[in-house]
């Protein structure tokens, strides 16, 4: 009987041990999907100042036009001031590595003095191209975050630079074309980040 009883009770303590254990891996698994969810919003901290509808408009295709010149229409807004990447004034610039949950701790920060050559670079339109870009953001191996003086994030661009040379930008800008790196796009780019002394 004793036997029998001994055996009931390693059950239940083998049971009570795999709930514990399947509770803990459960948790574990919600806050790391939360921690990966929270990073792709900014933490919560984003404030980006996007196209409106109607200004979303001007730069869609339009099939209901015959030869229509969809570059052209980007070329013709190069210099409007209200599409000028960000649209906002930056603060502070800091570059990550585009890994799952440990990218946030992989951060280092541009140099304030260097800020407004980043923002030269990302307003250029030559070092940008016409190429289409049909890539995954999880191709990319850095992506770049760009804050105001309230420290909320008003810009971010992921760039996939070893293999296809592509960028993805938040707000729109027409000036980043299609988002394709032209070559003297993609060296600006690899020297910014490669260079130490332009980060803190």
């Amino acid at each position: 009987m004793s036997v029998r009883f001994c055996q009931v009770d390693t059950v239940e303590r083998s049971m009570k041990w795999f709930l514990k254990m399947f509770l803990i891996a459960t948790c574990l698994f919600a806050l790391t999907a939360f921690w990966y969810w929270a990073d792709n919003q900014d933490y919560f901290q984003s404030n980006y100042n996007d196209l409106t509808e109607q200004q979303n408009g001007i730069f869609k295709w339009r099939s209901d036009i015959d030869d229509f010149d969809l570059p052209q229409v980007y070329r013709q807004h190069f210099a409007d001031t209200e599409f000028v990447f960000p649209r906002q004034q930056v603060s502070k610039v800091k570059l990550f590595k585009n890994n799952p949950i440990t990218g946030v701790f992989t951060s280092k920060t541009l140099r304030k003095n260097q800020i407004g050559n980043f923002l030269k670079i990302c307003n250029d339109t030559t070092n940008f191209d016409w190429g289409e870009t049909t890539w995954g953001l999880d191709e990319a191996e850095y992506f770049i975050r760009l804050y105001n003086s309230k420290d909320k994030v008003v810009g971010k661009i992921y760039f996939c630079l070893t293999d296809c040379g592509h960028i993805h930008a938040r707000p729109f800008s027409p000036s980043m074309k299609f988002g394709e790196l032209s070559s003297a796009g993609l060296d600006k780019i690899n020297n910014l980040i490669d260079d130490k002394d332009q980060w803190e």
